[in-house]
């Protein structure tokens, strides 16, 4: 079953800020505390910790995604880095990578909890609706539709409209309620979810009305 997809180009722009600012915005943030005592030794002290935790969570995502990787490993080294990096915000994107290697070996349960736990770790909203398609994905898959359908209405953010829709689409499609699905898929297709889509343009082909002929 193919959990994900789409967001995968969403996930790697948000990790690709997060690696690339996070430490300047926290250092900015602790510039403007600077007078506190003690301050600067702090914010030395964390910088130094985001600095190793990027470096593990490389060697983590090397392990994990290598084609020989096994579950059972992957989440050995995923609890140890947590342990030792998950304050860093790292942990949510090894949490995300743990949560892709469960689904693609057929455990969703284990994928959910680990969507779960990434979820709970983060505020900042582009991720967290990030996290949420996934989630909702994964139970929709496990046959749990009312809570897909109430991940997926707690997603506000705009930037992910179409794909909201078009899983609410995917959703009334497991129910086997037609006619809901095909208008969350219209839906999709309005809020721009067609560009470089393909699969949502032949899943409102499966589900267009018949077009009646006059005899």
């Amino acid at each position: 079953m193919e959990i994900y997809s789409t967001e995968e180009q969403q996930e790697e722009a948000i990790k690709k800020f997060f690696k690339e600012n996070g430490l300047q915005i926290f250092l900015g943030a602790a510039l403007g505390l600077g007078g506190f005592m003690g301050w600067k030794s702090y914010v030395a002290s964390q910088l130094e910790a985001q600095e190793a935790a990027s470096v593990e969570y490389d060697k983590f995502v090397e392990s994990a995604t290598a084609e020989t990787a096994q579950l059972e490993s992957i989440n050995t080294e995923l609890n140890a880095f947590v342990t030792a990096h998950g304050e860093t915000g790292y942990g949510i994107f090894a949490n995300l990578i743990a949560a892709k290697k469960a689904a693609e070996a057929g455990d969703l349960k284990a994928a959910e909890s680990r969507l779960v736990a990434a979820e709970k770790a983060t505020t900042e909203p582009s991720l967290n609706a990030l996290i949420n398609t996934r989630l909702a994905r994964v139970q929709t898959g496990l046959g749990n539709y009312d809570e897909a359908l109430a991940t997926l209405n707690a997603i506000t953010e705009s930037g992910f409209e179409a794909n909201v829709a078009e899983l609410k689409g995917d959703v009334y499609v497991a129910q086997g309620l037609a006619d809901k699905a095909r208008q969350a898929y219209q839906l999709a297709a309005d809020k721009g979810g067609l560009e470089g889509n393909n699969v949502l343009k032949m899943k409102l082909q499966d589900l267009a009305q018949p077009v009646s002929t006059a005899s």
